[in-house]
């Protein structure tokens, strides 16, 4: 196996490395989005964002944790945006070095087929 294969092979096992990577960046999204609606139904169920320190007969005690989960999440949700976006670049830089590979591999593949029609052409 030459050493323009075997780059052709790594290059492959990067991008399938990278798009795992983004489904799954994708998918703790979605799933942290879902946590934050459910934490978003809870406190309007307990009287809402607003109701801890204005109505003092809900307990703040229970709805500070549900706000301060909440706000965690949203800033998880944005730290998982901004790791999506690089992931999605570096999939796109992947494939785009894939695709020189590929050109390489063709233009040697042609080259090689060259030679070959060359020396069939040769009186012997």
């Amino acid at each position: 196996m030459s050493g323009q294969s075997n780059r052709y092979r790594l290059q492959h096992w990067q991008l399938a490395e990278r798009q795992r990577h983004l489904k799954e960046l994708e998918s703790l999204g979605e799933r942290l989005r879902a946590d934050v609606e459910r934490l978003r139904d809870e406190i309007d169920q307990a009287g809402g964002a607003g109701a801890a320190p204005a109505n003092g007969r809900i307990d703040p005690l229970f709805i500070r944790p549900l706000l301060g989960r909440r706000d965690k999440l949203m800033g998880s949700i944005a730290e998982i945006d901004a790791q999506t976006v690089e992931a999605r670049a570096a999939v796109a830089a992947s494939q785009q070095e894939i695709k020189l590979v590929e050109a390489t591999l063709a233009q040697r593949g042609l080259k090689l087929q060259e030679r070959f029609s060359r020396r069939s052409r040769r009186p012997v």
